[in-house]
């Protein structure tokens, strides 16, 4: 029936508001991430941060696009290849340690 019908809408849209208010609260607010913790170029927390032969730590991601246009240090104009990066793992550790401290006070 055209009753029954109309209920079951209204609680799947009920139901749908209630995942994207959750999705909504589990939607962290990085921007009182450390400076350490962000990309040098783009501002963005890192997710898989490397080292460049520079000294400088950039997430790959970003790296990966600038050698793309350019095969050098961004920030010393040196040649530079992907094989050159290397994984920053301690700095990673340090973001996703943070990362689930900061999920973990706002559940």
């Amino acid at each position: 029936t055209t009753s029954s019908r109309m209920e079951t809408l209204l609680q799947l849209s009920y139901r749908v508001k209630r995942i994207a208010e959750e999705k909504a609260r589990e939607e962290m607010d990085l921007s009182d991430a450390p400076d350490e913790f962000r990309d040098p170029l783009m501002c963005t927390v890192m997710t898989d941060p490397v080292l460049l032969p520079s000294g400088v730590v950039m997430d790959r991601s970003v790296i990966n696009k600038h050698l793309l246009n350019s095969l050098t240090d961004p920030f010393n104009r040196q040649p530079l290849t992907v094989d050159q990066l290397i994984p920053a793992t301690d700095i990673r550790e340090q973001i996703e340690n943070w990362m689930r401290d900061k999920k973990n006070r706002t559940v």
